[in-house]
């Protein structure tokens, strides 16, 4: 799926190249492999998918860490496996397994080139948020923004992971901004981590309307299918720039690096008022989901 800034031929191909090369590195665990096989069957039943999970104590555990979580929204305390899957839904649970298995495998990057703390807990609060705003752009089914929210940025770890060296030709490059940084890597790979980070999802094997709302999430004006996912996505991005542990809620709102396109926004056909108990929810939300997801120390 190329991305729109791609007006080279061989950037697509690039693209998936390095992909390929980053999913053979980095590869998911034996369990979470399993169960996307498994739900590609109609006729596994839940018991089949909970025995899977079973057989790895960590995925149990964050199995129903999710299931308890602010995400799922449960009246009760969820404590079986079987409850956490009535509870999730098999696709749901699919790809949430693989969206938060995804953050302990990019381990080993130059901590020069990257804060991971930092960075995922961007990430999380960008799909906390995604999956807010589709709420009330009436998009019901939002765990599927949450995963893209997720894994929008998971391409630059890709690219710090497999092509360190070059990204650090991309930081000379680059100004202070992020659509600064966005140019650097078009000019040094020929493509950016948006694109790259959506040949990872269909590589990994989720849905193609998160793969859409990764890739054009710089562009969505752009997506030729699931315009307002990339939407969602590219607003929730710059919304959650600022959420980390030294910046109040205000500041979040406020602060310099809050930039989203007015088309974008249009898109949703929301009042800039929801913005405001939106950020609140999200600082709630991003740092208890964080904790289930902090990528475990090598």
């Amino acid at each position: 799926m190329a991305h729109p800034m791609s007006s080279q031929p061989h950037a697509a191909m690039s693209a998936l190249t390095l992909a390929n090369e980053i999913k053979t590195l980095f590869s998911l665990p034996e369990a979470v492999f399993k169960l996307g096989q498994l739900l590609n069957s109609p006729y596994v039943t839940n018991g089949e998918i909970g025995e899977v999970i079973i057989s790895d104590p960590a995925l149990t555990a964050r199995v129903l860490q999710l299931a308890n979580s602010g995400l799922m929204d449960s009246p009760a305390k969820i404590e079986t496996v079987s409850g956490a899957i009535a509870l999730i839904g098999r696709e749901a649970l699919r790809n949430l397994l693989v969206a938060t298995t995804v953050t302990n495998r990019f381990q080993g990057i130059p901590p020069e080139l990257i804060d991971m703390e930092r960075f995922w807990l961007n990430s999380v609060a960008c799909g906390v948020i995604a999956r807010s705003l589709a709420f009330r752009c009436r998009v019901f089914d939002s765990e599927p923004l949450f995963v893209a929210g997720l894994l929008h940025k998971v391409g630059r770890l890709a690219l710090y992971s497999g092509r360190a060296d070059l990204y650090r030709q991309v930081l000379a490059q680059h100004d202070s901004s992020e659509e600064g940084l966005n140019q650097a890597e078009f000019s040094v790979f020929g493509f950016t981590h948006a694109e790259l980070g959506a040949e990872l999802l269909r590589l990994w094997g989720l849905p193609e309307r998160l793969q859409a709302a990764v890739a054009f999430y710089l562009a969505p004006s752009l997506a030729p299918c699931y315009r307002k996912s990339a939407a969602l996505i590219h607003v929730a991005s710059a919304l959650a720039s600022n959420i980390e542990p030294s910046v109040s809620p205000d500041e979040a709102l406020y602060g310099e690096n809050v930039c989203f396109e007015k088309g974008a926004w249009n898109l949703l056909g929301l009042p800039l008022y929801v913005i405001p108990p939106i950020l609140d929810e999200a600082w709630i939300q991003a740092f208890e989901i964080f904790e289930i997801l902090r990528p475990n120390p090598v």
